[in-house]
């Protein structure tokens, strides 16, 4: 994370630009690529006059929006048949015919919570994309959530100022929260399937 803060720090403008773009863009393609965090520093070089707000607001933003859409992009044109082939043997194409159904239903709101669900988002972008959501919706929504989680990450980053590393701190344990809450429904929802399933073979 230093070394990140040194490269930044010590680099022109728009080198300094340049990459939070590109941290933004593939943190949403390669996940384990620390994209908030990079925000947040950058938030903090603002605060002491070495970045511009705007700069690094829009480069992060349009970084995020940019990699959430290349994703979409690309599962957009990809075949079904193609992703039934590679599909693991316990993941069957009547289980991706209901993720897509449920996704065309409750898809446009997902999308708008997205960039507040940081371990899903490249799972979200890519289903969004199979799915066939609408691509000028899909890049509004999109947008509006990136803008809004941008906006509250820059802005605590220069609330905290040299105490950074706080909210780093905090992103991490919200994250944990997160991924456990999203794991809980995932199991509350396959439970609910597999005991409606017994009843209805059970004719109760």
């Amino acid at each position: 994370m230093q070394e990140i803060l040194h490269s930044l720090e010590h680099s022109s403008p728009l080198l300094a630009y340049s990459l939070l773009f590109a941290s933004a863009f593939i943190e949403n393609i390669f996940p384990p690529i620390p994209g908030d965090t990079v925000t947040v520093v950058g938030a903090y070089l603002v605060g002491r006059g070495i970045l511009n707000f705007w700069g690094v607001y829009l480069a992060t933003t349009l970084g995020g929006v940019l990699g959430f859409m290349t994703l979409f992009t690309i599962a957009f044109y990809v075949e079904k048949r193609f992703i039934e082939k590679y599909q693991p043997r316990w993941i069957t194409s009547t289980h991706i015919d209901r993720v897509e159904s449920w996704f065309r239903k409750y898809g446009y709101g997902v999308i708008v919570l997205n960039r507040f669900l940081s371990g899903a988002r490249s799972v979200i972008s890519f289903v969004a994309g199979l799915s066939k959501l609408s691509p000028p919706i899909v890049l509004l929504l999109s947008f509006i959530s990136c803008a809004i989680w941008n906006g509250v990450l820059i802005y605590l980053g220069l609330l905290v100022g040299q105490n950074w590393e706080q909210i780093i701190t905090a992103l991490k344990i919200y994250n944990q929260w997160v991924l456990f809450i999203i794991i809980i429904a995932l199991v509350a929802w396959l439970m609910t399937r597999y005991l409606g399933k017994r009843k209805t073979r059970s004719g109760v």
